[in-house]
């Protein structure tokens, strides 16, 4: 039926285009339009959805798209000449004017309602301290906005300024609850100070956007990022969007409309009538990034790389996947082959029949015993992944693996039996990892909650952990 569907087609005298689903990011809307990021480009489709038309080309990546209150331009970021900058290109597409000329990456947050560019930099301030500044596209004049750190930002129809504090931290840590957890704040002409709303809350409050009366910003109160809205001064909070599991990210509203991405996808928010749905959009495109790729130098993607006990082989991580390779001339085998599945941080065990790596199989990453000559599948050591791990070291016996966590615990795993033991004391790190030769002590370093690193020994028999060294300087070995 499909082919019978192209034959028509080419009868009829229409083009054949390949579209496909894509990753959409950064949108933006306007008069019915969206545009957002895919493929590292800027495309727009209207809000019903269809194929989608691509505006740039160029081989860098252009992100934070905004368009203007008169709908003639549209923003973005992208680093043409080196850092990343703000230009600016018709709606309709076109050649691309740059706007900003900073030592420091300058992101569009948006506009004001009077036309002005609104961006955020680290240009200004010696430390890392990013600010808000609005740039007259006429002029060239640029205001620094005096509240700092300050990430995204919006205006209501006064020229108040509602934005969020810290800047985005980068820190994709889902729920988190720390130090530089955003909060939305407001600053007017009536405000002496810039006044925290979100105070109430120690997760993110984010993405701050005006409309009616009412300031609508993602936050993770109910579990996950949704959108939620409240007054200007921070009561009467109402949740508009239920999402589970995946965040609302990157939302631009305009009109009553809030696009965001959840996903891979985006999703448009009416306020009118609390309507919630997916645009579906394809991209009419020839995806160069899915053609056969030969890479001239493999080392460039090598992740790990370690001897076996005898020194004669090499076991290599390189794009998720494990190799045994000889040191000299031999055979060179592929350890691993689920597909789907991605490994990191191989060894081998102390007898070098196997191979102990992690693997993202169930979803989390856990760690495995692969056979060294590719034959069969291995088998699973834990099943109770929480969290990243890493690179582990084997006793000489092979009797036992010592491995790091994200949370900057040190563990040891009994490759036997499963059992595994918390060694390390607090969550400053873990840097070197040592086993005695008769594979009773672990010596390790890690510093103190004072910054200075001592060096402490773990007795396996006794599970006894014991600081060599003081902490009143650093020491390691």
């Amino acid at each position: 039926m499909t082919r019978a569907i192209c034959w028509l087609l080419v009868l009829l005298g229409q083009p054949l285009l390949w579209a496909a689903e894509g990753y959409y990011r950064y949108p933006t809307l306007h008069a019915g339009q969206v545009y957002f990021t895919a493929e590292g480009d800027l495309w727009t489709v209207g809000v019903e959805g269809g194929a989608a038309r691509r505006l740039t080309t160029h081989a860098e990546e252009e992100t934070h798209a905004r368009v203007s209150p008169d709908g003639s331009r549209l923003a973005f970021s992208a680093s043409y000449e080196g850092p990343v900058e703000v230009y600016t290109m018709p709606v309709s597409g076109g050649l691309p004017v740059r706007r900003t000329f900073e030592s420091s990456a300058s992101w569009v947050a948006g506009w004001s309602p009077d036309g002005r560019l609104l961006y955020t930099t680290q240009e200004f301030s010696t430390l890392p301290d990013p600010e808000l500044v609005l740039l007259d596209l006429a002029s060239h004049e640029k205001q620094r906005l005096p509240v700092t750190p300050a990430g995204a930002g919006a205006f209501d129809s006064s020229g108040t300024l509602f934005f969020e504090s810290p800047a985005n931290h980068r820190n994709n840590t889902k729920r988190y609850r720390g130090g530089t957890a955003r909060n939305i704040w407001r600053f007017g002409r009536a405000d002496g100070e810039a006044v925290n709303l979100t105070a109430d809350f120690p997760g993110e409050d984010h993405s701050p956007m005006w409309w009616n009366g009412r300031l609508y910003y993602v936050c993770d109160r109910d579990g996950t990022m949704n959108v939620w809205s409240m007054r200007s001064d921070g009561s009467d909070l109402r949740q508009h969007t239920f999402h589970r599991g995946w965040d609302v990210l990157g939302p631009s509203l305009e009109g009553g409309r809030i696009v965001y991405q959840l996903g891979a996808d985006l999703r448009l928010l009416d306020l009118s009538d609390g309507q919630d749905r997916a645009i579906p959009i394809t991209l009419p495109s020839d995806f160069d990034q899915l053609r056969e790729k030969w890479v001239d130098n493999p080392l460039e993607y090598l992740t790990s790389l370690h001897l076996d006990p005898e020194g004669k082989r090499l076991v290599a991580t390189t794009r998720g996947r494990v190799f045994v390779l000889p040191a000299g001339a031999g055979r060179r085998v592929r350890v691993t082959r689920r597909p789907g599945v991605r490994y990191r941080d191989a060894v081998f065990a102390a007898d070098g029949k196997s191979v102990l790596a992690l693997s993202d199989a169930s979803g989390e990453l856990e760690w495995w015993r692969l056979p060294a000559d590719g034959i069969g599948d291995g088998e699973a050591l834990t099943g109770d992944g929480r969290i990243l791990r890493f690179e582990g070291v084997v006793s000489p016996d092979g009797s036992r693996l010592a491995y790091d966590d994200k949370n900057n615990d040190l563990w040891t795993l009994e490759l036997d039996g499963g059992e595994q033991t918390l060694v390390s004391t607090n969550r400053q790190g873990v840097a070197e990892r040592i086993w005695s030769p008769d594979s009773r002590w672990l010596a390790f370093t890690q510093a103190d909650p004072n910054t200075f690193v001592r060096i402490h020994l773990y007795d396996i028999e006794q599970q006894r952990l014991t600081a060599l060294t003081s902490n009143r300087v650093n020491s390691r070995y």
